[in-house]
């Protein structure tokens, strides 16, 4: 959605507002220019309201494997991990040079440099191949890998706080308005935070989208379909678990997560309960059902529990 359309929504909202609609939540979004910013100053700024924990810290190895992906490589560069890297390395990849042969003989592929988290597990650096000289094509593109990686270590960039985003808006019970997200629904307990979020986001290069939606027939309809659609899915998923902690077994660490997440789901379909108009009680009780059904297993009571239909209906 762009900026220009989130603002003639919004200016709609006020009109029906002013003339007596009932909040109901707020729509929102965000687009983001190209982020990169420390990983302690995004904490820094997300403290306020808590949600300092979503920025996590980025383990070398795994730095290691995305900056490979990402550094666009020349043409004549090959990047794979290596199959069996020496003991002292949680990861390490080798970058080849590509010889291109004519015919259907197979091209030549030299190991030019390498790449790795280094012995003491902090830093990645670009090494020439272990026993032999380094390749400089090779050797210059693993230099840009282990900058990047090493950036990523103690940098968020845009896919980072992309991700932080959306697991900001579940812990405020938000739903998605479209199947492939972009959009969420908050319930009106949750909108206050948003907005206060607003100062940081921006400060961080997002530009956080709100439209206020209130009780007019065609905002109530699209605000029930998507509360409605995102618990029920929560609960197909659930019985999915059931079945499988039926027939194959769940730890008890995986059982205790499910009946806690039901405990979340009930409290998210009270937080919807204005606009869920009638269903709300229906899905709290299938849903204190299904923890019921967990907590037998938790028990040790066996598999006995209810059957579920998926569809809710007024």
């Amino acid at each position: 959605m762009t900026s220009s359309a989130a603002s003639t929504l919004s200016r709609s909202q006020r009109r029906v507002a002013a003339a007596g609609g009932r909040h109901i939540g707020d729509i929102v979004g965000w687009n983001t220019e190209r982020i990169n910013v420390s990983r302690e100053d995004a904490r820094k700024l997300l403290e306020p309201e808590k949600f300092e924990h979503l920025i996590v810290d980025m383990d070398p190895a795994t730095a290691l494997s995305r900056a490979a992906g990402e550094v666009k490589r020349p043409a004549n560069i090959l990047v794979r991990p290596f199959s069996r890297p020496n003991v002292d390395t949680p990861a390490s990849f080798g970058v080849y040079l590509q010889n291109k042969n004519d015919g259907e003989k197979g091209d030549s592929v030299v190991c030019g440099a390498r790449c790795r988290v280094d012995s003491g597990g902090n830093r990645i650096v670009s090494l020439p191949p272990e026993g032999g000289a380094g390749l400089e094509a090779a050797l210059a593109h693993a230099e840009n890998i282990a900058a990047h990686a090493n950036h990523l270590v103690t940098h968020c960039e845009t896919r980072d706080i992309s991700n932080v985003l959306v697991a900001m808006v579940k812990a405020l019970s938000g739903v998605p308005i479209r199947n492939r997200g972009g959009l969420y629904l908050l319930p009106p307990p949750s909108c206050g935070t948003w907005k206060r979020l607003k100062p940081a986001l921006e400060e961080l290069r997002v530009e956080p989208l709100t439209i206020e939606m209130h009780d007019a027939p065609d905002n109530l309809a699209v605000a029930k379909s998507a509360a409605q659609s995102a618990l029920e899915s929560d609960i197909a998923e659930l019985l999915t678990d059931l079945e499988k902690a039926k027939t194959d077994g769940m730890r008890q660490d995986a059982l205790s997560r499910r009946v806690q997440f039901c405990n979340e789901l009930v409290a998210k379909a009270e937080l919807y309960r204005g606009v869920l108009a009638g269903v709300s009680d229906k899905i709290t009780t299938r849903v204190k059902e299904l923890q019921d059904s967990f907590q037998r297993q938790l028990s040790g009571g066996g598999s006995g529990g209810p059957s579920f239909s998926i569809a809710v209906n007024d």
